[in-house]
C-alpha cells in the first residue's frame, strides 16, 4: 500500500519537513514516484525503517550513525553501540534509562537476538492533585466527536491527530511556549457525552494571533487531578495505556477521593521531555476537579 508524504508523516507523527530532510541526506528514501501525479510515495518498508530511525534517534545516535547502522549487518554494530554506551556513561547527565537500554541492545547483539526490542514495563498509574494558578492557552485544530460511540470517536480523533502532525500544523502556531508542549483536549461535552469537542493543540503564551482553520482554548486556573503513567513505547502509551488512564481516573480514583469533576474537561499532556526517551516514555492526563 502506498502513502503520500502527508499520510506517512501523520502515521508516524513527524513533520513533512523532517521526511524531506531524511530523504535529502539518504537516510530514508521514498519508495518511488507516482507516475500519475509526480509525487513521492512511501510504503510499509519505509514505515518500518522510520520506526527504527526513531528508536535509534531516541538513543541519541547521530543521523549519520543511524544511516551507517541501518545499512550494516548486526554483527558490525558492536563497536558503535559500545562507543555510544561509553559516551552516555561519561556524560553522566543523561537519563539512566538510556544507559539501561543501550546495555540491553548490546546484550541482544551478543546473543544474536532481535535488535529492536525495548524492555517491557507494566503500566502503573500515579494520581495527585495540583493547583494551576494561571490559565493555560492553547491553539490548535478541533473536531466534534460522539464520545458515546467508541469506534467513531477513535476514528475522528486519530484522523485529527494525524492531520495535526502530517500537515505541519505545529509550524504555523505562533507564540509557542517553551518548552514546546502539545495537548489533546476533551472539552465542550454534552452531559450525556453524546457529543463534544476534541482539540489537538500547542501551549502558547498568548492568543493575539490564531491562524486560519485553527481555534483557541483556555484551560482555566484551578485544581486538576493528574494521572502520570508510562508504557513500553509511544504507540502503547497513546492508545491502550491512555485509555487505561481514563478508566483509572474516572472509575477508580475519583469515586474514592475527596474530589469531583468541575466539568468534563480533560487534558492529555504530550511533552517531548517525557515522550522522546528511548524506553518507558510517559505522559499525563489532567482532569479539572473541585472538592466535594
Amino acid at each position: 500500500m502506498g502513502y503520500t508524504i502527508g499520510q506517512f508523516a501523520g502515521m508516524l507523527q513527524v513533520s513533512k519537513k523532517t521526511l524531506r530532510y531524511y530523504r535529502d541526506i539518504g537516510l530514508l528514501e521514498p519508495a518511488g514516484i507516482d507516475p500519475d501525479n509526480g509525487y513521492a510515495f512511501y510504503e510499509d518498508g519505509q514505515r518500518e525503517r522510520m520506526k527504527h530511525i526513531q528508536y535509534l534517534r531516541r538513543l541519541r545516535f547521530s543521523l549519520e550513525d543511524i544511516r551507517m547502522l541501518l545499512d550494516a549487518e548486526p554483527g558490525l554494530w558492536t563497536g558503535s553501540v559500545q562507543a555510544r554506551l561509553t559516551a552516555v556513561r561519561s556524560e553522566g547527565r543523561l537519563l539512566s534509562v538510556i544507559e539501561q537500554e543501550l546495555l540491553a541492545l548490546q546484550t541482544r547483539i551478543s546473543n544474536g537476538k532481535e535488535l529492536f526490542k525495548p524492555m517491557e514495563i507494566s503500566t502503573a498509574y500515579k494520581v495527585d492533585v495540583f493547583e494551576m494558578k494561571d490559565p493555560l492557552y492553547i491553539i490548535g485544530c478541533a473536531a466534534k466527536v460522539p464520545y458515546n460511540n467508541y469506534e467513531e470517536k477513535q476514528r475522528i480523533i486519530e484522523q485529527l491527530i494525524s492531520n495535526f502532525y502530517g500537515n505541519d500544523v505545529t509550524e504555523r502556531i505562533p507564540h509557542q511556549a517553551v518548552p514546546s508542549t502539545c495537548f489533546g483536549l476533551v472539552c465542550e461535552c454534552e452531559p450525556d457525552m453524546s457529543s463534544g469537542t476534541y482539540m489537538m493543540g500547542m501551549q502558547v503564551t498568548g492568543l493575539s494571533e490564531i491562524p486560519g482553520g485553527m481555534r483557541s482554548f483556555t484551560l482555566p486556573a484551578g485544581l486538576y487531578a493528574r494521572v502520570a503513567f508510562q508504557a513500553v513505547d509511544k504507540e502503547i502509551l497513546t492508545n491502550s495505556a491512555l485509555e487505561g488512564a481514563y478508566d483509572h481516573l474516572y472509575s477508580k480514583w475519583l469515586p474514592e477521593s475527596e474530589y469531583t469533576m468541575t466539568d468534563t474537561l480533560a487534558a492529555e499532556l504530550y511533552a517531548d521531555e517525557h515522550m522522546e526517551v528511548p524506553v518507558s516514555p510517559g505522559m499525563e492526563l489532567w482532569q479539572w476537579v473541585t472538592r466535594k
